[in-house]
């Protein structure tokens, strides 16, 4: 039940026992007691209710002394501005509050308990999207690609070359590719095209081995050496040969014994000879100035560097893509597509992650680097107070001034009417409680008189 509710169901209420004892109360000295009682806080929420009324409107249509908000409008807003603006509201007493708070640690708990974190981390990303979607990707190719050409030229053919060497003949790489290579040459042995190419050959040496022989023709009939059989002999061979040597490199760590592991070292040590074998056979300063020479000449560095740009810094599409998609569509025109084309993810995501991550861990484990936030935060809210206080009294001003009186009556009322109908029942209490006191000194003084 709201107060207003409550105070004037406690006015009625002592109004009407008011009257209702009224009648006796001269018959017996409770029934009069009590009729005072309720009398006075008739009287007492009555002239509060009034009081209360009159702060707002016009209790009863009198005007006398009554509106007072309406009246005294300029006055109330003055102290209210006054108060708020200049006392409550100035520097000092806000920076004592300020000062109370560790900003640090409240960072800190942003941080760890609100996915802060996560938020930081998504705030970054975007900004730096924003940043990137606006780069002139077709200006910055056109200044960097001179320089990447003229790299390109100055290059030391032959420490280049010896640095591949190196590493293409280090045993860890030299696994990794001739691992590479035995499965790739899996895939083009049991390619159609290649399939197809062996069995030529299985036909042509077969027919060259035969010749005018019945004897061998009739030898390799009872060994039931047909082309396809000696074919599929040739495949699980070559297969079987593949597949062990891709067992005995893959194998590595606790798993390899002894011989596994010298047998995977001599592949190494062949292959290794064999590239350095080759690369001593190679004019290494004739090889890639020819190289770089026809790299220059059909390389379009400009577009190479604007489509990386575009692609793994803005994120978009690579042209590539939408040209075969655009083909596929020209191709069959007829058929409908939704293509939802994959977009790899930009190179700077993950580092801009890590970036926050690394710089969140720094500022949690560092007290020093907290210290020295929680004083430039409170230095900035103290710098922007002072700077700024001479307006605060201003912006409340016209924040009142674009109340009518009608809307100021209501929105005051509306927050504090409530809280004042207190008022009308203390006073109907306490006017009962004072009634009751009057009667009982009233009663004990005419018993005196009259002894």
């Amino acid at each position: 039940m709201e107060n207003k509710t409550k105070a004037t169901a406690t006015l009625a209420t002592s109004a009407a026992l008011a009257a209702a004892t009224l009648p006796f109360a001269g018959t017996n000295f409770f029934v009069g007691l009590v009729n005072h009682g309720f009398l006075a806080a008739t009287i007492g929420g009555m002239a509060d209710w009034f009081g209360v009324t009159a702060l707002f409107r016009k209790p009863l249509g009198i005007g006398f002394h009554t509106e007072i908000l309406r009246r005294n409008r300029a006055r109330i807003q003055d102290s209210i501005i006054e108060f708020v603006g200049t006392d409550l509201l100035n520097t000092k007493n806000i920076m004592e509050t300020v000062e109370g708070e560790n900003t640090a640690q409240l960072l800190i708990d942003y941080f760890e308990q609100n996915k802060g974190r996560a938020k930081t981390k998504a705030l970054v990303r975007e900004i730096l999207t924003e940043l990137f979607v606006s780069l002139d990707t077709q200006k910055i190719s056109k200044d960097i690609a001179p320089i990447f050409e003229r790299e390109i030229k100055n290059l030391d053919a032959q420490k280049l070359f010896d640095a591949v060497i190196k590493v293409v003949t280090n045993d860890t790489h030299s696994r990794k590719i001739l691992i590479a290579l035995f499965d790739t040459g899996h895939k083009i042995l049991q390619s159609p095209h290649m399939q197809e190419e062996i069995f030529k050959k299985i036909v042509e040496l077969r027919t060259a081995y035969e010749g005018d022989s019945a004897g061998r023709a009739l030898v390799l009939s009872s060994m039931d050496l047909t082309d396809e059989k000696i074919l599929k002999i040739l495949n699980e061979t070559v297969e079987k040969k593949i597949s062990d040597a891709e067992k005995i490199l893959r194998t590595t760590g606790a798993l390899v014994d002894s011989e596994t592991a010298q047998e995977a070292d001599e592949m190494i040590k062949i292959f290794a000879g064999f590239v350095k074998s080759a690369a001593g056979s190679v004019n290494t300063k004739k090889f890639f100035d020819d190289l770089l020479k026809l790299f220059l000449e059909k390389f379009d560095t400009k577009n190479f560097i604007k489509t990386w740009l575009d692609v793994n810094v803005k994120g978009e599409t690579d042209p590539k893509v939408l040209a075969k998609l655009q083909r596929q569509q020209t191709a069959n025109p007829k058929i409908p597509r939704v293509v939802e084309v994959a977009r790899p993810p930009v190179i700077w995501k993950d580092a801009a992650d890590f970036l926050v991550d690394a710089k969140i861990d720094e500022f949690i484990k560092d007290e020093k680097l907290q210290k020295n936030f929680d004083k430039m935060i409170k230095d900035f809210i103290e710098n922007l107070l002072n700077e700024y206080r001479g307006q605060i009294p201003s912006m409340i001003r016209e924040r009142l001034d674009k109340f009518s009186d009608d809307e100021l009556t209501e929105f005051v009322e509306s927050h504090v009417a409530d809280d004042l109908q207190m008022i009308r029942i203390n006073g109907s209490i306490c006017g009962g409680l004072v009634g009751m006191f009057l009667f009982l000194i009233a009663q004990l003084i005419e018993h005196l008189t009259k002894l």
